[in-house]
């Protein structure tokens, strides 16, 4: 998650303060930040030149907070960034890819019934999903999206483990190939 980009984003479309900005995130994406996460990453911004103080503003306590701006070199930086595709890091450690090579070399685990008891919490998850996007509109909210993304993760994680169940069983001479 790019908090960066995200503030970038917000404040392409006005100045706003901090906690303008925690507030807005919130509300676009349905996720939340730490104030402190808002405030340190507006420091880098202006150091980096990506943003600029704008003036102040009074909140509804009466207290006056700064408000930034972003500069062209930020509106630079984040035409870029929604330019670039995302791609997960292939390194990420996978608990059920790990789970699973780890019992499938154990012959005192049944792999069929761990991925049989994996295959149905999986189903379980995208149900619960399915059922609570009926009561979710049709659009593209940032609820509905990250829904969506999550289904989709499931059903592929369906089908790698269908693939897993497919393949044939490590015999002992590719184990013994495996570990040199």
């Amino acid at each position: 998650m790019s908090v960066k980009h995200s503030l970038l984003a917000l404040l392409a479309a006005a100045p706003a303060s901090a906690s303008a900005l925690q507030h807005g995130y919130a509300e676009e994406t349905g996720s939340t930040l730490n104030i402190g996460q808002v405030s340190q990453t507006l420091t880098r911004l202006e150091r980096d030149e990506l943003i600029a103080q704008s003036g102040t503003t009074t909140g509804p306590t009466g207290r006056k907070a700064d408000q930034y701006a972003i500069t062209e070199e930020g509106r630079a930086e984040l035409h870029n960034w929604f330019n670039a595709p995302v791609l997960p890091p292939a390194a990420d450690r996978d608990e059920l890819v790990i789970k699973v090579a780890l019992a499938a070399r154990r012959p005192e685990i049944d792999l069929v019934s761990l991925l049989d008891n994996q295959r149905f919490a999986t189903l379980q998850a995208v149900r619960e999903l399915t059922a609570a996007q009926r009561d979710m509109p049709q659009v593209r909210s940032a609820h509905r999206l990250a829904s969506e993304k999550r289904i989709f993760e499931l059903e592929a994680t369906l089908r790698w483990l269908d693939r897993v169940e497919a393949l044939a069983p490590l015999s002992t001479n590719a184990q013994e190939n495996e570990n040199r």
